[in-house]
């Protein structure tokens, strides 16, 4: 039982530093690292294939985008948030699959919204329902491979 706290423990560390390298990379531009500079293009070569980084719906920071948009800043700043949140937490994860689609949709809803022409785009917007949908994602999907991992065989 200790064991299988301390691997829950580790997975979820794992899992925050994965969340924190990837969310760095968004946002590695805000600070004024001239080295990464020849990383540029590769850097946006690989969120490319996560997002379809349209300039228009991205924040930028020092006058460079980001390497994704406004949404899926927000759902990777609700990854890492949970991710954050959850390495103090010890007990196992219980999210219902209803959860999962309340959570989704507020994001569902703006990116009909937005494409039906009811409004404008807005970038603030995206971001937060993008976030409400990350964070419950990635406990969702914590909760899946948790369960896969450390589900107790004693039947």
């Amino acid at each position: 039982m200790k064991d299988q706290l301390i691997s829950r423990k580790l997975l979820r560390i794992i899992l925050f530093l994965l969340a924190f390298i990837w969310f760095f990379g968004i946002i590695s531009y805000c600070f004024d690292f001239n080295s990464l500079t020849a990383f540029y293009p590769f850097q946006k070569q690989i969120y490319s294939t996560v997002c379809h980084q349209n300039i228009n719906k991205s924040f930028t920071c020092n006058g460079i985008p980001f390497f994704v948009c406004a949404r899926c800043t927000g759902i990777y700043s609700g990854v890492l948030i949970a991710a954050l949140i959850i390495l103090f937490l010890k007990k196992p994860l219980n999210i219902k699959t209803y959860l999962l689609l309340l959570f989704s949709l507020p994001m569902l809803t703006d990116v009909i919204l937005v494409n039906i022409g009811v409004y404008n785009y807005n970038r603030l917007l995206s971001a937060f329902t993008g976030l409400l949908f990350g964070s419950v994602v990635f406990l969702y999907i914590l909760e899946a491979i948790e369960n896969l991992l450390f589900r107790n065989h004693t039947e």
